[in-house]
């Protein structure tokens, strides 16, 4: 018997050390247990959710004052884009095929709300057109109230060409149009250059190191000096280059958003390939880098596609945490991936966060593809603490309706 308490003990001390153990800034602190829940947002937080519901971006923000800000939530069809694109592989539906996309994202806004709140969406940001970005948007506002839709070309709807008859037989545009008519629904464009567009709405005098400012949206792109911006293309350019046609992705909106020290991006899909025949203007990201500077936190363009995160627009942000929101079997592109590891004497280590990785994806690149990513599934939260000097990234569990933490990673230190 006393053997046995022996024994019993030194298990028990083991699993405590195990569930206490910690390593150094920006690596994996274990958490005290797999079902460890989530714990909500306080005031001075500012909570950045990458949400995954395997059918595209979703990023829900709870602000330092409780302002929250959506920007895209996507919806794809899986089975129309495998048959479509096959043999590529899209993402299976998170947490399962029996919620949609906007009731997921719904649940998840309902639960990382401070009890009592009332769910509401103050913002809404819309990148681009593509169903990956927004299809979920109309389902989404009869779930969870939304105040300002702010997207890249209201109310004309022009650029590059008349979109409501180009999209005349698109009817998640359609679907749009109607759902921005609503007359009890604020809708603006992006203002280029801005940072009082997106601004706390509850207690703006308690947090005045915080602000957000609006990068670009179409082709005009903010210079980075005050609020001055310059048109980097025009409707022709593009639709000359496309022979009468166009591309949402070098159209998507981007934003900065700043909190004491803390900088985070995040550019819907932007592009930032050159040459192979492209026009000089479909790399919209060197501009773009050129006057967002450096960052803490940023998401990779068009899901780490191999047309953007070019070089100068990693190496001039230069974030420690990169966050891929991915749901098909080609995100990232190698060379993007490899273009995010390359460490000289003036970059820093990243650490990579997937919402998803594809098994198809990891057989192509080999074992070692997956060395600098500390996490391949999961919602991503870059949780930022008062003042903005120090943040964390959880991950979180998305098999489940319940929010649990599987890892943490830090605390990082704002630069």
């Amino acid at each position: 018997m006393n053997k046995f308490k022996y024994y019993l003990v030194i298990v028990i001390v083991l699993i405590s050390y195990n569930c206490i153990k910690a390593k150094k800034e920006g690596s994996n602190e274990l958490v005290e247990s797999k079902a460890e829940l989530f714990r909500p947002w306080q005031e001075g937080y500012l909570d950045i959710h990458h949400i995954n519901t395997g059918r595209g971006d979703a990023t829900f923000m709870v602000l330092p004052d409780g302002t929250t800000l959506l920007f895209d939530a996507g919806d794809l069809d899986k089975d129309k884009f495998e048959h479509k694109y096959a043999p590529l592989k899209a993402s299976p539906p998170k947490p399962s095929d029996s919620l949609t996309a906007a009731q997921y994202i719904a649940l998840y806004i309902k639960d990382v709300m401070t009890k009592g709140e009332k769910p509401e969406i103050d913002y809404v940001l819309i990148s681009h057109f593509h169903e990956d970005h927004y299809g979920s948007f109309v389902d989404l506002e009869k779930l969870v109230p939304m105040k300002k839709v702010i997207d890249r070309n209201y109310p004309d709807y022009n650029f590059p060409l008349d979109l409501k008859k180009y999209l005349s037989s698109d009817s998640l545009f359609q679907d749009y149009q109607k759902f921005i008519s609503k007359k009890d629904l604020s809708v603006e464009a992006l203002i280029v250059g801005s940072n009082a567009q997106l601004v706390l709405l509850r207690q703006p005098e308690k947090f005045k190191n915080f602000s957000i400012r609006n990068v670009k949206s179409n082709g005009t792109i903010w210079t980075g000096n005050a609020e001055e911006t310059f048109d980097y293309f025009s409707d022709e350019d593009m639709t000359d280059y496309y022979k009468g046609k166009y591309n949402e992705n070098p159209l998507s909106l981007a934003i900065k958003i700043s909190y004491g020290n803390f900088d985070y991006f995040t550019g819907g899909d932007n592009t930032g390939l050159q040459g192979f025949g492209l026009p000089q203007w479909f790399d919209v990201e060197t501009p773009m880098a050129k006057a967002v500077g450096n960052v803490e936190v940023t998401t990779l363009d068009h899901h780490g596609n191999r047309d953007a995160t070019n070089e100068y627009f990693v190496k001039t942000l230069d974030p420690k945490v990169v966050v891929q929101q991915s749901w098909c079997s080609d995100h990232p592109g190698q060379e993007v991936y490899q273009r995010l590891i390359y460490k000289d004497e003036n970059a820093q280590g990243r650490d990579i966060f997937a919402t998803n990785m594809h098994d198809e994806t990891l057989v192509t690149y080999g074992p070692w593809f997956k060395d600098n990513y500390k996490s391949m599934h999961g919602h991503i939260l870059i949780r930022v603490y008062p003042n903005g000097d120090t943040y964390d990234v959880y991950v979180l569990n998305d098999d489940t309706t319940t929010l649990t933490v599987k890892e943490k990673f830090g605390p990082y230190k704002s630069k």
